[in-house]
């Protein structure tokens, strides 16, 4: 596409460069293709305008710049914000491609991922070819695509929208992050639905506080969402305070929740280890579910799941079908089987609310003890390091506390931040033989290490759950990306080949 017609009613551009010809867009001079539009974003950390020279090195045609950097070594376009002109420039760039999809976007702390793979399993139940953009992966009709980013930036997601309707998507179920509302990511995106799940103690070291953490949230509804010309629809949590401020601002969304008074409610819940079964009331009338995920929190992703169906004009049939054939989500209370009769489960679980809602389900169906193994990320929000501690000792008999992700910071520091909590509601520390029974801590800092010990340690009932990185495949360890998942570690170590 030529410059004139990729920044048309955009910005003006002088006549010598419109006749440029565009093949792709990028921001990251290491990933600029020959005849790329480099767009020089100023980040929290560097700033594309300082690698216009690399830029111009990798082949870009031209760039997009807010400055000026004399000399330029390629054609430059100058414009007041290149992040804010970034998303129009994509949608003109790759065609729109969300005016001729329905999408629909969820966000919330936890539950994202999971609400994402009942959409995709309903949408796909009603004969819709459907696209995930999430945090495990991007995929369309259940073909993996690509990995990246939760919610990727403009030009990628443009182009990932547009690859999904070049092969022939009609639905798009998108997570989309509170960095990408802050940043603005999703400007330029046509949403036909939004879906908040809860919001709880999470990314404060990026918002500040949780009042900002909210805003962030909230802008998705308040901003993007109507922004892109369809008629939109709205669902919100009401069993969460911040779901309950939403739905008084939007009263003619859809609500759910446990309460009778939410819009989708459940009539009833059974739970046993192989998944739950439940009765739904809903504006198209009661619909009966079985699904092989448990715990309450998972009613309450489900809940939002159809509110999502809902807003879709999906039919029951395809609702009640999508949610019974959905297996195991990759990472999230992710059981794995084994001989010994444990009951062992992987889950992302990596904030003070998630590993709560995790350790609540389990014991809720656990026969005998609680053993937990768990961690707490590096460059990243310490407040909820002690806060997971207590957590942990509350819900457990066992806790054993690893190294997670401690990426650019000590791997002790962060274990010390942790005990603290665990301490405070009374855990001892394990020291030579002991008994292993109720009260017990102890630190393992090498993460297969302390896999073992929960699995040495545990007897035939004894639930083990291993939370904080669920489906990732890589342990960031300082500037190493390393091999390693948790599900892999388990099934290795009990086949004896740990």
């Amino acid at each position: 596409m030529r410059l004139a017609n990729v920044l048309a009613g955009i910005t003006p551009v002088e006549s010598s460069l419109g006749s440029l010809e565009i093949g792709g867009i990028s921001i990251d001079s290491r990933k600029t293709r020959p005849g790329d539009l480099f767009v020089a974003i100023r980040g929290e950390r560097s700033d594309g305008h300082v690698f216009l020279a690399a830029a111009a090195r990798a082949g870009a045609a031209t760039a997009l710049v807010e400055r000026e950097v004399p000399p330029p070594p390629l054609p430059c376009v100058r414009v007041a914000s290149t992040s804010a002109i970034l998303p129009a420039v994509a949608v003109r760039f790759f065609g729109d491609p969300s005016s001729v999809l329905a999408v629909i976007g969820v966000t919330g702390t936890n539950g994202k991922t999971t609400v994402t793979y009942l959409l995709e399993s309903i949408l796909e139940a009603a004969g819709c070819r459907t696209a995930v953009i999430g945090s495990i992966n991007y995929r369309l009709a259940g073909e993996v695509l690509r990995t990246g980013l939760t919610t990727p930036f403009p030009h990628e997601l443009q182009e990932v929208m547009a690859a999904a309707v070049s092969a022939g998507a009609s639905h798009l179920v998108m997570e989309v992050s509170s960095h990408s509302t802050a940043q603005g990511r999703v400007a330029g995106v046509r949403f036909d639905a939004g879906l908040f799940t809860n919001l709880s103690h999470d990314h404060l070291d990026f918002h500040g506080n949780m009042e900002s953490y909210f805003h962030a949230k909230a802008r998705f509804f308040r901003e993007f969402l109507p922004a892109g010309g369809k008629r939109t629809g709205m669902a919100f949590n009401a069993d969460d305070p911040y779901g309950v401020r939403l739905a008084r601002e939007y009263p003619d969304a859809l609500t759910f929740g446990f309460s009778r008074e939410r819009t989708v409610h459940p009539l009833s819940v059974d739970m046993t280890w192989e998944g739950t079964s439940l009765s739904l009331s809903t504006p198209v009338g009661p619909i009966e579910l079985r699904a092989k995920i448990i715990g309450a929190y998972n009613t309450s992703n489900i809940m939002a799941a159809v509110c999502g169906a809902i807003l879709l004009g999906v039919p029951p049939r395809a609702i009640r079908e999508g949610v019974e054939k959905l297996p195991a989500i990759p990472g999230r209370m992710e059981e794995i089987s084994n001989a010994r009769g444990l009951h062992v489960f992987v889950d992302y679980a990596h904030t003070p609310d998630g590993l709560d809602r995790l350790l609540t389900a389990l014991c809720g169906l656990a026969e005998a003890r609680m053993i937990t193994v768990f961690g707490c990320g590096g460059n990243r929000d310490r407040a909820k390091r002690p806060e997971m501690g207590r957590i942990a000792a509350r819900r457990s008999h066992v806790v054993i506390v690893t190294s997670d992700n401690p990426r650019n910071e000590d791997p002790e520091a962060i274990l010390r931040d942790i005990v603290p909590g665990i301490v405070a509601e009374g855990f001892l520390k394990a020291s030579g033989p002991v008994s292993w029974e109720d009260g017990y801590y102890t630190v393992i800092p090498d993460r297969k290490s302390a896999i073992a010990r929960a699995l040495q340690i545990a007897r035939p009932g004894d639930t083990v759950a291993i939370a904080g990185k669920g489906h990732e495949n890589v342990q960031l360890i300082g500037d190493r990306c390393l091999p390693f998942d948790d599900r892999e570690t388990v099934r290795a170590i009990l086949a004896g080949d740990g």
